[in-house]
């Protein structure tokens, strides 16, 4: 999907809005990665890479910069709000009031797909309703505040250098500071067969930079054998981006990147 709206602008002389997450989507973290503590924010970090350095607008949707999850597993039925998930539900019911198993997987698919896992208030503090609304009974936000708001909230991450939000900060100055690859450059999908590993190749107009966007959406490690003509970034390349601390293991000459769960890595060349 992304190759196919990628090259269709690219061929078509059109620009691309590129988004992940909105009001009408799951959190992707939740969605397409791992929101365990652990990997919640190399979740983010990861995804954040995936998206931000493609061609066209990027739209950072309220609390992903933040690594914002999806409404608990624990929620039941009669906490959410979207009045689609609400019909569906009561016609599930009707139809299918004994089918427990059906009901099930429902709820199962709500916590992963419904509207509602977009909507939850801003965590913007540790304050009572996380800062959304005063702190008064009376300011009741008209949906409940995920429980996990005293950790994850802007308050807890603007001054954290390892948090999500620092790292769209990074990554969005990147795509800034090397606009003529980023924001105008030639895309060209790599690898595509891949079942974990999403690449893709940026390049200048004129040919003199390009870069190496690897992101591994898997939560296992695993060897990715780089094609032929990428081999290059490894050899030649600097690493100008990742979501972990410290650089991966590498055989530039083999062309063989040892990718940890979740791994994100940005190389540029200069010719």
């Amino acid at each position: 999907m992304v190759s196919k709206w990628q090259m269709f602008m690219q061929e078509n002389r059109g620009w691309n809005a590129l988004y992940m997450e909105n009001h009408d989507q799951g959190r992707t973290v939740s969605r397409y990665a791992s929101d365990a503590p652990e990997d919640r924010a190399l979740s983010a970090k990861m995804i954040g890479t995936h998206l931000a350095l493609q061609c066209g607008t990027v739209f950072v949707y309220q609390g992903q910069e933040l690594a914002m999850a999806n409404v608990p597993r624990d929620w039941t039925i009669d906490r959410y709000k979207d009045i689609e998930v609400v019909n569906y539900w009561n016609t599930l019911l009707r139809e299918h009031p004994n089918d427990t198993e059906l009901q099930r997987k429902t709820l199962a698919q709500f916590r992963v797909v419904a509207r509602d896992n977009a909507r939850t208030p801003m965590q913007w503090s540790d304050a009572p309703f996380a800062g959304f609304s005063p702190a008064d009974s009376k300011a009741q936000p008209w949906m409940d505040i995920h429980p996990d708001y005293k950790q994850w909230n802007a308050a807890a991450q603007v001054n954290d250098p390892d948090s999500a939000f620092s790292y769209w900060k990074a990554l969005l100055a990147l795509r800034k500071s090397h606009k003529d690859i980023f924001v105008y450059g030639f895309f060209t999908m790599v690898d595509p067969a891949h079942p974990t590993v999403v690449a893709y190749t940026r390049e200048a107009d004129d040919g003199q930079q390009a870069a190496l966007v690897v992101t591994s959406f898997s939560l296992d490690d695993q060897e990715w054998n780089v094609p032929e003509e990428q081999r290059k970034f490894l050899k030649e390349g600097k690493m100008v981006l990742r979501d972990y601390g410290d650089a991966p293991k590498m055989d530039a000459e083999r062309g063989v990147l040892h990718l940890r769960r979740l791994e994100a890595l940005v190389f540029v060349t200069s010719s």
